[in-house]
């Protein structure tokens, strides 16, 4: 895994390299998230309104569906 940014310029936006395991964990984990908490206690424990998260997670699934299979 590896961090990018510029330290010039205020962080408005990071570049994140992952493995695609370190992607997998990362998408389950939102959706656990989605799952395990209701829409009331979301904003108050995760800090973002569910519908982001969703976002978020479906723009990740965009990315994993365009990588090549390679069968293990």
């Amino acid at each position: 895994m590896q961090l990018e940014f510029d330290p010039e310029v205020p962080v408005a936006e990071v570049r994140l390299t992952l493995s695609v395991d370190e992607l997998e964990i990362f998408w389950s984990s939102l959706r656990e998230t989605l799952e395990a908490l209701d829409e009331r206690e979301f904003h108050t424990r995760v800090g973002f309104d569910p519908q982001e998260v969703r976002r978020v997670q479906a723009e990740l699934a965009r990315l994993m569906n365009t990588l090549p299979y390679v069968p293990s």
